[in-house]
């Protein structure tokens, strides 16, 4: 015959409610942690967000027909450009090329024969824009595509 033990304890119900509420704050604190990277951080260009700037910036093109093959851009806006990303569309496939050139307003920028190539279906100009952060940090942004002019 079995002898019964009657002396077995478990964990009290005051430990195991402290468990309990310690494991869904650190799971919350996890959610937290991963979610954050789905948030952007919110960019200012003259105290707008920097996304209605975009279709602010003007951009008109031109080709040199003559010897020399060059392309480029002249800044018609008040908006200063960083950079540009150079979208070429070239037998199905495309590449973008970031260009390190500032234009300011009413600068013209010639992006030169390096970038020129005739086999090319289509050329976009896609501005990349300064912002500042809440912070007073600057970054980078990039404009969407439909705000890019065809060259």
């Amino acid at each position: 015959m079995r002898k019964i033990i009657k002396n077995k304890k478990a964990i009290s119900p005051m430990i195991s409610t402290v468990l309990l509420i310690m494991i869904a704050i650190i799971i919350a604190i996890i959610i937290l942690l991963w979610g954050r990277g789905f948030i952007k951080e919110k960019l200012l260009k003259f105290d707008k967000p920097i996304e209605n700037v975009c279709s602010e910036v003007g951009i008109s093109t031109f080709i040199n027909d003559d010897d020399s093959d060059t392309y480029g851009f002249t800044n018609i806006g008040n908006i200063p450009i960083y950079q540009v990303d150079l979208k070429v569309m070239e037998r199905g496939k495309s590449t973008v090329t970031r260009i390190e050139k500032t234009a300011n307003p009413g600068t013209v920028l010639i992006l030169g024969e390096d970038y020129y190539n005739s086999d090319v279906e289509e050329r976009k100009i896609i501005p990349v824009l300064l912002g500042e952060t809440k912070d007073g940090k600057q970054k980078e942004y990039s404009c969407p595509e439909h705000t890019s002019v065809i060259l």
